[in-house]
């Protein structure tokens, strides 16, 4: 989450040198509710303490309004389809959301 917060914020400066401000938050999606409720939520407790600066990070950029941060649940993670090996089924349906086509070979 802390990755793409980093990229949203690098990616919104460039638009913005270009002319093209982006005036609504930039959307992050995330299957960790953990990790979404400790950037939303100020207090820390002391076994996180490792990761509070990340969260720190996210909870300033939140606050600021150049990122909003939303659960997406692990089924629907579209990215899974570059980093996981998936079942058929799964494969399939991830495929047609990116609207690639099946090649079949003759």
């Amino acid at each position: 989450m802390c990755s793409a917060a980093h990229e949203a914020i690098l990616l919104r400066q460039i638009l913005d040198e270009v002319g093209r401000k982006q005036e609504n938050p930039t959307i992050i999606h995330s299957d960790n509710q953990s990790g979404i409720q400790l950037a939303k939520n100020p207090v820390f407790h002391a076994r996180t303490k490792h990761i509070e600066i990340q969260y720190h990070f996210i909870r300033e950029r939140l606050l600021s309004q150049e990122i909003n941060v939303f659960h997406c649940s692990t089924d629907e993670q579209l990215v899974d389809i570059f980093t996981k090996p998936l079942i058929g089924e799964k494969f399939d349906k991830f495929r047609s959301k990116l609207s690639i086509l099946k090649v079949c070979k003759l």
